[in-house]
């Protein structure tokens, strides 16, 4: 019989490093975390505020708005839990006309 190792039980925030809060409007190719992410993070827990938005991870720019949308829709009051990889990855616009607001915090395990 093989063990496992069982990892997410007790989230633990990664010490010393402070929440951050994005903007995301409608600036064209999308806006981005400005800081970078703690090298002991292993994961970032995110939910976004007052209005739905749009995100790529392709280095592709997200559109919003548009008959032409290019993004995943991710809505408003609903919370994530991505990789720092996907997260530092992540490109944001707003959805429709109001901009939106992303929290996020850092955990190590």
């Amino acid at each position: 019989m093989a063990n496992s190792y069982v990892t997410n039980l007790y989230p633990k925030p990664t010490t010393g490093v402070t929440d951050q809060t994005l903007t995301v409007d409608s600036t064209a190719g999308g806006v981005q975390f400005g800081t970078a992410f703690n090298s002991l993070t292993r994961y970032i827990v995110l939910d976004v505020q007052i209005a739905d938005v749009r995100v790529t991870y392709d280095n592709s720019a997200p559109v919003g708005g548009t008959s032409s949308p290019n993004g995943h829709i991710l809505f408003a009051g609903r919370s994530y839990t991505w990789s720092k990889q996907a997260a530092t990855a992540a490109k944001f616009i707003r959805s429709g006309g109001v901009s939106a607001t992303i929290h996020a915090s850092e955990f190590t395990d």
